[in-house]
């Protein structure tokens, strides 16, 4: 017996006479397979003379189904203003209570036990069960946790089970009495569709699930476990449910990330059967007795105040899903309101207001608030002074000059350019002295803007080069970018005991093949390279120093520019460099500065975005004043945090000389699943860092920066409460007042290693 069979069966019990043609059609399958699948039944004796036999009545009766679990918990955000006054699931759609219309569909198709997972205003549902006979079970996680905890709080009822959401509605009574296995309603969406798609066999099993995908059958309705899955699935989750990453997933998120023991099968259905109303407006096209009375007094106060229908009241949307108490947003003759109400739900102010400004504010105050709040330990970022964010504002980002310090020519260039190119010089100077560069390139835009300006700049497609792999700690970008440009690309012999290139393997391919570049572009590092023992005799060396360039610059590591010549190196200059977001080009060869100076700007680079160019220079002045004292503190803190991590069991990377780093970068070796653990917390707890899944990190990792907290000039006992974080955020089961105790006790997030208030009062008129 195979599904396809059991479906024929299904139809023949419920009365559809055999016509090959409509059976291939409801089952959506060729009529050669419909004709095949009946003659086996035929042949197998569950089915003579277009009936079932008693052989197909009792295999069916051997696949009944238990009961169904009716999902009613959840708040519906997105259904405001109607969300505030009852649960969606009790609205009437064309005159029947949606979950009524479940429970009859449900009873009609002999399902009698019938239990409904309530929360959100739970009091409501309390008359269904004399009504129907139902079973309410309450949790109250609805707030927290997605639709799983709801599935979770019906777990003594799982067997053979439906299971439903209340607020679908269903055009025909599809739920079933018997079936095969396991399945998922689906149907076909045409179009590129952010639904869950999937993909079968030709019984119907789902082999693969994917999102984001075009004329595809996606999963929309309502499922079926059978003994087999809810056992599975009960399983699994009891040994997930307190992991963060698990808290938003939906049901169906902890199949796909265990298909293979939760395989389920589709139950193809017409496109016009099941309907899920996220909104009002969608109810509205669906029901158009919504359009002008939705039977909700919230819609008719705000209709009397404005003096129009509710008709004319549209795209209503909730200011935050999180946090209904905020209010809501919708609009009137083109014109966006937005409604704050009382907890019990009564009106206190409509204001008119421009969308996309609140939006903007909206966005803005999450952005503020979240890293305001954060744990920053993400070794890409860090954060600029307000000395230095005061060109930001300062007009410059609006002009235009063509050229660099080295090459302007006013005839060639804009009017007003001539005030921006001190600006350059001072760059250059700038240059000279925290990096001993002989010639310097700001014009490029970002880091990764960086490395494809020189690599534009001084390669030629078919060009050999060889590039620090990722699995070495390589920034990721660079193999795809090269290849782009027609590059032949290679990897660099990388030591993975020392954490440094293999000089003496690279030498000799140096000296045995034509390689015309080397580029090391190190993300991941706490052992700075040798890179004055790369023979640059016969190849270029390109230096992406993105991660190093304060460091370099305050002369605690070795600086390359000062003792290779034909090399050129780069970065970005907001990392261990505190500067904004910005590219540095740098180079003491003649011949490489002429080919760079007269390619980036203006043929690759028109507008140089010239407002960061003077907040890199405001910086730079910065930096010679209190760079190296920040700098030591960075190195003083990593070293600080490994050690205090090592304490508490954690297997930290050291470089081969046994020190643990002498950059901002600190290494932890873990398994996958502490990995992923650490990282799902660090979400969950607003730390950032990053999780890496390569050789350097000995299969799995974490990579903590302290370039950040180094500038807030947190002391050096602070790693204590940090260690212990990481520790705490490392477990399967988390002590969550504990780790908000901890964050809670970290000093203040106030920029150190800058100029005083007195001097940034110089330019404040200038702002």
């Amino acid at each position: 017996m195979n599904k396809i069979m059991f479906d024929i069966l299904l139809l023949l019990k419920g009365g559809e006479n055999w016509d090959v043609k409509r059976y291939a059609r409801k089952l959506f399958k060729p009529y050669s397979i419909i004709e095949q699948e009946y003659r086996s039944l035929v042949y197998d004796k569950y089915v003579a003379e277009n009936k079932l036999t008693k052989k197909g009545e009792q295999y069916l009766n051997e696949h009944k189904i238990d009961n169904a679990v009716i999902l009613a918990a959840g708040v519906s955000s997105r259904f405001v203003p109607l969300c505030f006054e009852k649960p969606k699931a009790l609205l009437k759609v064309k005159g029947e209570v949606m979950i009524e219309r479940q429970i009859r569909q449900l009873k009609e198709a002999g399902i009698s036990e019938i239990i409904i997972v309530v929360g959100h205003m739970k009091d409501m549902f309390s008359y269904l069960v004399e009504k129907y006979g139902v079973k309410l079970i309450e949790t109250d996680t609805y707030k927290v946790r997605n639709n799983h905890a709801s599935v979770y709080a019906a777990r003594e009822y799982l067997r053979n089970t439906i299971i439903t959401s209340a607020d679908l509605y269903f055009n025909e009574n599809i739920f079933q009495k018997y079936a095969y296995d396991a399945y998922y309603c689906t149907v076909y969406r045409e179009g590129i569709t952010d639904e869950r798609g999937i993909e079968t066999d030709i019984y119907d099993r789902i082999i693969n699930t994917f999102y984001g995908a075009a004329d595809t059958w996606i999963t929309l309705g309502y499922a079926y476990f059978n003994e087999r899955f809810s056992r599975n699935f009960l399983e699994i989750l009891e040994k997930e449910y307190d992991y963060p990453k698990t808290m938003q997933k939906f049901w169906a998120d902890i199949q796909d990330n265990h298909l293979s023991e939760l395989y389920m099968y589709a139950k193809r259905c017409h496109g016009n059967i099941i309907y899920e109303f996220d909104s009002l407006e969608e109810l509205r096209e669906f029901d158009t007795s919504y359009c002008n009375d939705a039977q909700s007094p919230l819609l008719r106060q705000i209709a009397n105040t404005l003096k129009t229908s509710e008709n004319n009241l549209k795209d209503f949307k909730p200011i935050t899903k999180e946090d209904l108490g905020r209010g809501f947003t919708f609009t009137f003759e083109q014109k966006r309101y937005i409604c704050r109400i009382t907890n019990d739900s009564k009106i206190i102010e409509i204001n008119r207001y421009d969308d996309k400004i609140q939006e903007l504010v909206n966005l803005t105050e999450s952005f503020i608030s979240y890293y305001d709040k954060t744990l920053p330990l993400c070794a890409a970022e860090n954060v600029i002074s307000p000395f230095a964010n005061m060109p930001l504002s300062m007009g410059f980002q609006e002009r235009y000059i063509v050229g660099n310090t080295y090459s302007y020519l006013e005839q060639d260039n804009f009017i007003g350019s001539t005030y921006l190119l001190p600006f350059y010089q001072m760059i250059s100077e700038q240059c000279f002295k925290l990096f001993g560069a002989k010639y310097s390139d700001a014009r490029t835009l970002t880091g990764m803007n960086c490395l494809m300006m020189v690599l534009t700049s001084l390669a030629k497609i078919g060009d050999r080069i060889l590039i620090q792999g990722s699995s070495a700690g390589g920034h990721a970008s660079v193999k795809p970018i090269a290849e782009r440009l027609g590059l032949k690309v290679g990897e660099v012999p990388f030591d993975y005991e020392k954490q440094d290139v293999d000089y003496e393997k690279l030498n000799q391919q140096l000296h045995n093949e034509k390689i015309d570049f080397v580029l090391l572009a190190p993300s991941d590092i706490i052992h700075p390279f040798e890179v004055e023992k790369v023979d640059t005799t016969k190849t270029t060396l390109l230096y992406d120093a993105s991660q190093l360039l304060g460091l370099i610059a305050a002369d605690l590591i070795d600086n390359p520019l000062k003792s290779v010549d034909n090399m050129v190196m780069f970065g970005g200059t907001h990392k261990t460099f505190p500067g904004p977001a910005s590219g540095l080009i740098m180079t003491n060869n003649d011949e490489l500065h002429s080919r760079l100076e007269t390619s980036i700007n203006p043929i690759y680079i028109r507008h140089t975005q010239m407002h960061q160019k003077v907040s890199l220079l405001f910086a730079m002045i910065e930096f010679e004043t209190f760079g190296r004292a920040y700098e030591e503190h960075i190195v003083e803190l990593s070293n600080a945090l490994s050690e205090e991590l090592e304490k508490r069991g954690f297997s930290v990377g050291k470089a081969y000389d046994n020190k643990y780093t002498s950059t901002h970068e600190v290494f932890i070796y873990t398994d996958k699943e502490a990995m992923d653990r650490i990282y799902e917390n660090s979400i969950r707890f607003g730390v950032t860092l990053n999780k890496k899944h390569k050789k350097l990190f000995r299969g799995y990792g974490i990579r903590l920066g302290t370039q950040e907290i180094a500038r807030y000039g947190w002391p050096k006992d602070s790693m204590q409460t940090i260690a212990d974080i990481i520790c705490e955020i490392s477990f399967p089961n988390v002590d969550d007042g504990k780790v908000r105790r901890l964050l809670s006790g970290l000093p203040p997030k106030k920029i150190q290693y800058t100029f005083d208030d007195a001097t940034e009062a110089y330019f404040k008129r200038f702002i």
